[in-house]
């Protein structure tokens, strides 16, 4: 799932109710990783998973996702928005 900001900010992601485990990618206006929340636990919550630095979007993948693709910080994933 891929949360689209209109303006760049640092949003808390929590677990509330998810089933199976996630990695969060959190990503830049430009598109690059800007920090990798990886294999977070569905026992998590209530803790709220805040990126360090102000992003534009996240993406949430299934846990292990950003390790088997080897995706780090400064990396890009390229997507459209238009319709």
């Amino acid at each position: 799932m891929l949360f689209v900001f209109p303006t760049d900010t640092r949003p808390g992601f929590w677990m509330k109710d998810m089933n199976f485990p996630l990695d969060m990618i959190w990503l830049k206006a430009d598109q690059s990783i800007a920090e990798v929340s990886a294999d977070v636990a569905t026992s998590s919550f209530p803790t709220a998973f805040v990126p360090q630095t102000s992003i534009r979007y996240v993406l949430e993948v299934n846990a292990g996702y950003a390790a088997k693709h080897n995706l780090k910080v400064g990396d890009f994933i390229h997507f459209s928005l238009d319709k």
